[in-house]
C-alpha cells in the first residue's frame, strides 16, 4: 500500500509544473488514446455525460495443453484452454468540448486481464487495479489553439495496441505493448502545431502504475505527424527512475516509432522500440535491453462486416528485464473478424490462428501436466467483444 501511495505522491509538484507548462504542449477528450483502427471519432455536436459498457470473451486452445493454463510471458489473454472473461468494463463520459470546457471519465473493469496488473502492491494497489481510465479533461483556449489538458489514471502512451482487444486489428495483443504501460497515473498535455503535427509532454508516477520503487516522478513525450489523410507517423518516449537508486544514469528509457499507411481498402502498420536500464543493485551495474517490433497487414472492405489481418511480431529480452526470462520470441497471427454495427452496438466475432517460437537460455512456453518449457506452440482464438456506448 505505501508503495501505491509513494508513486502517487511522486506527482504532487511535477503535475504543477507540467500545467503551468500546458502551452507548449494537445486537445482532444483523451489526450493519450492509441491510435488504433477502430477507435471511433466523437461527434462534437453532443456534450451530454454519456454511459458505455464492454465485454471480452475469448477462448484460446493450445496445443500444449498446459497444466497451468497459462500463456507464458503474456499478461493479456493469458488463459488457455478455458472459456474465460478477460475483460467486462463500464464507464461515464463526458467530453471536453469547446462549448463545456471541463470533462470527466470515470471506469471499472473486471476479468482475467485485470487480475494480470496485481503486482503485490498491497490492499489499494489491488483496488486500484479494477480502476478503468479515471480522470479530469480540460480545453483550454491559448492564442489560436486549444490545449488539451488530462489529469488522473490516464491511457498509457506506449504502444499502438489497446487493453481492450475489440479496439485493435487482431484479438491477441503482441508481445511488445504487453510488456509497456496500459495505465499511468499522471497528467498530459497536448498542443496542435501547424495542422499536421501534435506534440504532447506528461509526468507519470512510473512506469508500473500499481507499485513504485522510488518517490520521483517519471516523464513521457509524443510527436504526431498527420503526412496525409492516408498516412501517420508517431514517436513516444519514456524515461525516468524505475529503481530505488534514482540517480540519472539508472533512470529507464522506452522510446519507440509507428506508422500507418492506407490504400484502399489496405492498411499497414509498423511498430519498433527499444529500452533500456542499467541496473544499480547488479555487481559492475549492467545495462539490460529489450526490443520489440510488430507488422499488421489489414484488409478492412468499406461497407462488408468482414476482415482479415496478418501480424508478425517479436519481441526481444536478452537480459529478462520485461519477461523475467532471456529470450527472444517471434510469432505469425492470422485473423479474421466479423463486426456487426448498431447505432450504440458493436459486436465482433474474432478468430485467429497464431504461431509462437521462443528461444534463448530461459525460452519456452508451458507443455503438458509437468508445465515443461518447449520452444513453440500453436494456439486457436475464438473471441468475442461486445461494446455499448449511449
Amino acid at each position: 500500500m505505501k508503495s501505491v501511495v509513494a508513486g502517487i505522491h511522486r506527482l504532487s509538484l511535477p503535475v504543477v509544473v507540467l500545467l503551468s507548462l500546458a502551452t507548449t504542449v494537445a486537445a482532444q477528450d483523451q489526450v493519450l488514446q492509441r491510435p488504433t483502427t477502430e477507435s471511433a471519432q466523437a461527434d462534437d455536436t453532443v456534450s451530454s455525460i454519456e454511459g458505455g459498457g464492454y465485454l471480452d470473451v475469448g477462448y484460446l486452445r493450445s496445443n500444449n495443453r498446459p497444466a497451468s493454463h497459462l500463456w507464458r510471458s503474456k499478461s493479456t489473454s493469458r488463459i488457455l484452454d478455458r472459456l474465460v472473461v478477460n475483460n467486462a468494463t463500464v464507464h461515464v463520459l463526458k467530453r471536453s468540448r469547446s462549448t463545456s470546457r471541463l470533462g470527466f471519465k470515470a471506469g471499472l473493469q473486471a476479468g482475467k486481464d485485470v487480475e494480470a496488473l496485481d503486482t503485490n502492491s498491497g490492499d489499494l494497489g489491488h483496488a486500484l487495479k479494477y480502476l478503468n481510465d479515471t480522470y479530469v479533461t480540460y480545453l483550454a483556449p491559448i492564442g489560436d489553439s486549444e490545449v488539451g489538458l488530462i489529469g488522473g489514471l490516464i491511457p498509457g502512451h506506449l504502444g499502438y495496441e489497446s487493453f481492450h482487444a475489440g479496439d485493435n486489428p487482431t484479438y491477441t495483443r503482441i508481445y511488445g505493448v504487453d510488456n509497456v504501460p496500459y495505465f499511468q497515473w499522471g497528467a498530459a498535455a497536448k498542443y496542435p502545431y501547424q495542422g499536421t503535427v501534435t506534440g504532447a509532454v506528461m509526468v507519470v508516477s512510473g512506469w508500473d502504475y500499481l507499485a513504485s520503487a522510488n518517490s520521483a516522478p517519471s516523464y513521457g513525450g509524443r510527436v504526431h505527424w498527420d503526412i496525409s489523410g492516408n498516412a501517420w507517423l508517431r514517436g513516444n518516449v519514456f524515461y525516468g527512475p524505475e529503481q530505488a537508486e534514482t540517480s540519472l544514469e539508472f533512470w529507464r528509457t522506452a522510446m519507440e516509432l509507428m506508422g500507418e499507411i492506407r490504400i484502399g481498402d489496405f492498411e499497414l502498420v509498423g511498430n519498433v522500440g527499444w529500452g533500456k536500464e542499467k541496473q544499480a543493485a547488479l555487481a559492475g551495474t549492467p545495462q539490460y535491453q529489450w526490443s520489440w517490433g510488430a507488422l499488421w497487414l489489414n484488409w478492412n472492405p468499406e461497407g462488408r462486416p468482414w476482415s482479415l489481418g496478418l501480424r508478425p511480431e517479436f519481441f526481444r529480452d536478452d537480459d529478462g528485464l520485461m519477461t523475467s526470462a532471456r529470450q527472444t520470441i517471434t510469432a505469425l497471427t492470422a485473423a479474421v473478424r466479423y463486426q456487426m454495427t448498431t447505432a450504440k452496438h458493436r459486436l465482433q466475432l474474432r478468430a485467429e490462428y497464431r504461431f509462437d517460437r521462443s528461444t534463448g537460455p530461459d525460452g519456452g512456453f508451458f507443455q503438458g501436466a509437468g508445465n515443461v518449457l518447449v520452444p513453440e506452440q500453436h494456439l486457436f482464438i475464438l473471441g468475442v467483444n461486445w461494446r455499448i456506448d449511449t
